[in-house]
């Protein structure tokens, strides 16, 4: 029998099937997908055809990312060998939707471990929804794995699993190497550090590994072939990240204001920290196409935990959660990624991708709110049913079995407990 402390993550297993899109939102992921599918031999040994590539010691393709997505990409690759490349996307998209499952009740375990009680259900939901998490679990980056494994790192150290802890903070260091402003926070003194260290070595020594076979030495990733992540300190990229119409925080995840007061400690506030003044110093700050503060997200379910604690809240909560819900449906009811794109060029010094940046009439945010009403949502059936209708019938019956199904677990647990 599930247990009725898990009705709270069900009903987020629902959405995530409510908002399922189905695709891929970048070649940047795709590239991802097809190191994964290096790995079956489909093509030779961590290469890639799309995205940004840069040149290897042997003249071949690769890209500069961790090399941990792609490995937990592999059955979406496997699942393409099998039945075709557009089932390893749609695959690679599920791989996501499941993260971010798993993300929510790791989460909600970190919210028990640190606030002694588990949030309220619709607390929850409310708080991660706010948090950007649901369109996320929509537009498979890999910052939602991130997400997840650094989530999961400071929950292992706050109960004392320190090797374990190691291990998961090490791992998202494989899928995203900016996972390192998390490490401060898993520290509880000298003793219980030390036993980080395996697991952050294990993961060093293959990072190292995939740097020298891809680029010659242990300490090139190709980002140094990458213009946009040179180090240009100043106050632009913070303001940027923090306020901008088409990047900023404030905007795409106000939920942050009231959490911002609620903290009694530095380890769940630091990684947001140390992200914005890590991130704000890169050249492209903006961290590319993606929803917002795309490079910030791993970092806010953790700031967003003591928000989740069981109090009566007030009218500041209570807007910025449901501006969180309307920027969701405005994220689904559109393609985000497609929207930006159509706004302004990608190179950061483009004056299009400027006005992308700081202009309001050109921000993505507004545009996707615009767009809700008109055309039909960015849904994996309704795409599915506009190319074909046998196959578009299949994926309404699968997606709304996949909502239905987890909601009645849910509903079917209610009586039991809070959440």
């Amino acid at each position: 029998m599930i247990p009725p402390a898990s009705r709270s993550p069900l009903i987020w297993i629902a959405l995530t099937g409510l908002v399922f899109g189905g695709r891929l939102c970048t070649t940047d992921v795709l590239a991802q997908l097809q190191v994964a599918q290096s790995f079956t031999g489909a093509r030779p040994f961590l290469t890639a055809s799309d995205g940004w590539t840069v040149e290897g010691v042997d003249g071949r393709s690769y890209v500069p990312h961790g090399i941990g997505y792609s490995v937990l990409l592999l059955p979406a690759a496997l699942a393409g060998l099998a039945a075709g490349e557009a089932v390893a996307r749609v695959s690679t998209a599920l791989t996501c939707a499941a993260l971010s499952a798993c993300l929510f009740a790791v989460w909600r375990s970190l919210c028990v471990s640190v606030n002694g009680a588990p949030p309220p259900a619709w607390k929850a939901l409310a708080v991660m929804t706010g948090g950007m998490a649901l369109v996320y679990a929509r537009l498979p980056f890999d910052v939602t794995a991130a997400a997840l494994l650094c989530t999961a790192s400071l929950c292992a150290a706050s109960s004392g699993r320190d090797l374990a802890a190691g291990f998961l903070i090490g791992a998202a260091l494989l899928v995203r190497l900016d996972s390192a402003v998390f490490l401060p926070s898993l520290v509880y003194g000298w003793r219980r550090g030390a036993r980080l260290v395996p697991g952050v070595a294990c993961a060093l020594a293959l990072i190292a590994a995939a740097n020298l076979y891809r680029f010659g030495s242990i300490l090139e990733d190709g980002h140094s072939q990458d213009p946009a992540m040179a180090l240009e300190p100043g106050l632009a990229g913070l303001a940027g990240l923090l306020a901008s119409p088409g990047k900023g925080l404030v905007w795409f995840a106000p939920i942050v204001l009231p959490a911002a007061s609620r903290h009694r400690g530095w380890r769940l506030a630091a990684p947001l920290a140390f992200g914005l003044l890590l991130h704000s110093m890169l050249h492209d700050w903006t961290g590319g196409t993606g929803w917002g503060p795309r490079f910030l997200f791993p970092a806010l379910p953790a700031f967003l935990v003591p928000l989740a604690a069981p109090r009566r809240e007030g009218g500041l909560f209570g807007l910025t959660a449901a501006w969180g819900v309307i920027l969701t449906v405005a994220a689904v009811w559109s393609n985000p990624s497609v929207i930006e794109r159509s706004l302004g060029a990608d190179a950061f010094e483009d004056p299009s991708r400027q006005a992308v940046i700081w202009q309001p009439s050109r921000s993505p945010l507004l545009h996707s709110i615009s767009s809700i009403g008109s055309g039909t949502p960015d849904l994996f059936c309704l795409g599915a049913l506009a190319g074909s209708r046998s196959a578009g019938t299949a994926a309404c019956i699968m997606q709304g079995a996949w909502v239905l199904g987890a909601l009645a677990l849910a509903g079917a647990h209610r009586r039991g407990g809070p959440g």
